[in-house]
């Protein structure tokens, strides 16, 4: 084999092997933490914490559904668009945090429409901000609802929360988070 060939070769198989780490890193990882509530719109509006199943990739993460942890409430959410708040989205809403990433809960999955009632009551429409999900950080995620007479989205309120754990999920299966499927052996 003459020294091209075996370099156009040795090429090539590299080439390979980049293609396959990318694949493996682009592969999202399904995650679930746990949180306790530290503020008192945390308590008051979720009791005894909130729970968020999300897709970890290496440069992203994708939030999939909040679930209430005492009780037996659950929404899914859907990418969140900033247009949709009012002009100028997050930047102009009185005490929002520009910097969170935004979700809509989609009123007609689960107990969506629970949700919307709950963090902000009047609205029709909620959208929640959430900052970085890591483990042992803590998180905060903001609450907004549409004016229902037609106005700019409002801060209906700023959950804050310490980590508390990560859920095991089995493998190939993702658990129904409203059944005790741990055999009470949850987060902690």
């Amino acid at each position: 084999m003459s020294g091209a060939a075996r370099g156009t070769g040795l090429k090539v198989a590299l080439g390979l092997v980049v293609a396959c780490l990318a694949a493996g890193t682009a592969h999202a990882e399904r995650k679930m933490y746990s949180y306790d509530p530290v503020s008192a719109d945390a308590k008051r509006l979720t009791g005894a914490g909130l729970t968020v199943l999300f897709d970890k990739k290496l440069t992203s993460t994708r939030v999939q559904k909040v679930i209430a942890t005492g009780v037996k409430v659950q929404g899914r959410v859907t990418d969140g668009r900033e247009k949709d708040l009012g002009p100028g989205g997050l930047k102009t809403v009185q005490g929002a945090d520009p910097d969170l990433s935004l979700y809509e809960i989609d009123p007609k999955y689960e107990q969506g429409r629970i949700f919307i009632r709950a963090f902000c009551p009047g609205s029709t429409r909620l959208w929640l901000s959430f900052s970085r999900l890591a483990v042992y950080r803590d998180l905060r995620v903001q609450a907004f609802g549409d004016d229902p007479k037609g106005g700019p989205a409002r801060l209906c309120g700023t959950l804050d929360f310490s980590y508390r754990g990560e859920w095991k999920l089995p493998g190939g299966n993702l658990p129904d988070p409203m059944e005790d499927w741990t055999g009470g052996n949850g987060p902690g």
